[in-house]
C-alpha cells in the first residue's frame, strides 16, 4: 500500500472517530490499530468498516480496534500517529483508564501487552529453527560444523534469554524503567549462579538452585514487585539523590528477594500449572484436542488467546516441546477454510476479494483478518469453523503431533513439525481446511449485499 494511501485512511479515520482530539490514545498490536476513545459515541464503526484498507473493526471495552493487517499496520500506524497528533509511546493518563473493564480482561491486556513486542523475536528464532531442523531431515546438511552450532545457537537464544526481553516488555507495561527489570534479568542469568549446583546462601538465607533461562513468570511477578518497590523510593526519596540511591535499592532488595523466595516459588507454582495442562492434555485425548481446535479461534476473536501463550513456553522449556502449538494451528487452518468457502460462494466481488486473502493470511498464521473482517460480520460460518478445528484437532492430538518451537501456523511455522508425526500434521491441517470448507458450503451465510441491492 503506497503511503499516499496511508495518509488518506488516517484521515478518514480520524474524522469518522470524531477527529484527534476524541482520541486518548493510538496503539497497535500485529494487526490491529487501537484506538481509546474519550467518548466511544462519536465514532461512526459502520462507516470506519467501509474505509479502503481497513478489514474490519471490533470494540472490545469500548476501545475500537480496526483491522489493518500485518503487513501494512506499522507504516500505517507511524502515518496514523503523525497525522493525529499522538506520541507512539505516549503514556496513558490512570485517571483516564476505563472504570468498566474488568480485572480477567485487565489481566489478559497485560499478558498481551508483555508478549506482542517480544513474539517477533520468538517467531524469529522458531522458525530458524525450523528451518535447521528442515536441513536435518533432508540429510544435506552437515550437522557437525560449527556453522550449524552458530546457527542453533542463534535460534535458542530468544529462548534462553527470555527473561530479558519479558523483563523489558514487562517493565512498559508496569511503568518502571526497563533496564532496571533487566538488571534484574540479569542475575537470574549470570554464570556465577547458573554454575551453582546446588545454589548457595545470601545473608545467611538459603539459595536454591533453579534454572530461570526459558521461564517465563518468574521475573514478570519481579518485574511487578519491582515497580511497586521504585515507586515507593522514589516518594521517599530526595530527586537530588532518586537517580543513584534508587537503582542501586532497587537491585540490593530485589535481587536477593527474588532469588530466596518470589522465584523459586513462581518457577514452582508456574511448573506445577504447565504440567497439569500437559497432564489434561494427555488425559483427554481426542476429545481434548477436538475442543481445543473449535475452542482456539474464539479465543483468538476474543484476545484469550494470549493466555496460551505462557503456557506454550513453560512447555517448551520444560519438556522441549509444544503439543498445543498444533491444535493452534488446526483451529487456523479451520478460519482460513471457513473464509476461503466465503470467497468462492459470495456474489459480492469486492467481499470475495476480500476473504480470499484473509484466507490465504489465515493459512499462513495471522487469522484476525477473517475472524474479523469475514466470520465475524457472516457469523454462521463460525459454525463450520469448530466444526473443522475439532476435526483437525482431534487428529493432532490422536497422534500426538507436536511443535518444537513458537510460530504463526500452520504454514509459516510448518518447519516446527517436521519429524515422523509431519505426515499427520499435514493430515491435520488440510482435514481442518476442508471441512471447513464443505460445512461452510452446507450451513450457507447471508451474503453482503452488492451496492445496488
Amino acid at each position: 500500500m503506497a503511503k499516499m494511501n496511508y495518509q488518506q485512511m488516517s484521515e478518514d479515520i480520524i474524522r469518522l472517530v470524531g477527529g484527534a482530539e476524541n482520541i486518548r490514545k493510538a496503539s497497535h498490536c500485529f494487526t490491529r490499530l487501537r484506538l481509546d476513545l474519550l467518548d466511544g459515541s462519536k465514532a461512526d464503526i459502520e462507516a470506519i468498516k467501509k474505509v479502503p484498507g481497513t478489514k474490519g473493526v471490533v470494540v472490545n471495552n469500548g476501545q475500537v480496534q480496526i483491522i489493518i493487517g500485518q503487513n501494512d499496520i506499522e507504516e500505517m500506524y507511524e502515518v496514523f500517529c503523525a497525522a493525529s497528533g499522538k506520541e507512539t509511546s505516549a503514556a496513558v493518563d490512570e485517571n483516564l483508564d476505563s472504570s468498566n473493564e474488568s480485572k480477567v480482561n485487565r489481566f489478559l491486556n497485560g499478558l498481551a501487552q508483555i508478549f506482542i513486542p517480544v513474539f517477533p523475536a520468538l517467531a524469529a528464532g522458531g522458525l530458524l529453527k525450523a528451518l535447521l531442523i528442515a536441513a536435518m531431515f533432508s540429510g544435506k546438511f552437515d550437522t557437525s560444523t560449527s556453522t550449524f552450532t552458530f546457527l542453533m545457537m542463534f535460534s535458542d537464544a530468544v529462548f534462553y534469554f527470555l527473561p530479558m526481553f519479558l523483563a523489558y516488555s514487562s517493565a512498559q507495561v508496569f511503568k518502571v524503567k526497563p533496564i532496571l527489570a533487566m538488571l534484574i534479568a540479569a542475575v537470574l542469568l549470570h554464570p556465577t549462579y547458573t554454575g551453582m549446583a546446588e545454589g548457595g546462601t545470601l545473608f545467611g538465607l538459603s539459595v536454591p538452585a533453579v534454572d530461570y533461562s526459558s521461564t517465563v513468570f518468574p521475573i514478570i511477578v519481579s518485574t511487578l514487585i519491582l515497580s511497586y518497590l521504585d515507586r515507593a523510593l522514589r516518594r521517599v526519596i530526595p530527586k537530588s539523590f532518586a537517580g543513584l540511591l534508587v537503582p542501586l535499592i532497587d537491585l540490593l532488595v530485589m535481587a536477593p528477594i527474588m532469588l530466596i523466595a518470589v522465584g523459586p516459588f513462581v518457577n514452582w507454582l508456574s511448573n506445577t500449572i504447565g504440567n497439569a495442562f500437559i497432564w489434561l492434555y494427555n488425559a483427554t485425548g481426542i476429545i481434548g484436542g477436538a475442543v481445543f481446535g473449535a475452542v482456539y479461534p474464539f479465543l483468538v476473536f476474543t484476545g484469550l488467546h494470549h493466555a496460551v501463550v505462557p503456557v506454550e513456553l513453560q512447555s517448551l522449556a520444560t519438556l522441549g516441546y509444544d503439543p498445543f502449538l498444533a491444535l493452534c494451528a488446526a483451529g487456523n487452518a479451520a478460519v482460513a477454510g471457513a473464509s476461503l468457502m466465503v470467497a468462492i460462494d459470495s456474489r459480492n466481488p469486492e467481499f470475495k476479494g476480500l476473504a480470499l486473502s484473509s484466507g490465504i493470511t489465515g493459512l499462513i498464521g495471522t487469522t484476525e483478518p477473517a475472524l474479523y473482517g469475514i466470520l465475524g460480520i457472516l457469523k454462521r460460518p463460525f459454525i463450520a469453523t469448530a466444526i473443522g478445528g475439532a476435526v483437525g484437532g482431534a487428529i493432532m492430538s490422536a497422534f500426538k503431533v507436536y511443535g518444537s518451537g513458537l510460530g504463526p501456523v500452520p504454514l509459516a511455522g510448518i518447519g516446527m513439525f517436521l519429524g515422523d508425526k509431519f505426515l499427520f500434521y499435514v493430515i491435520g491441517v488440510i482435514a481442518s481446511v476442508a471441512v471447513a470448507m464443505v460445512m461452510t458450503h452446507i450451513i450457507r451465510f447471508e451474503d453482503v449485499k452488492l451496492d445496488n441491492e
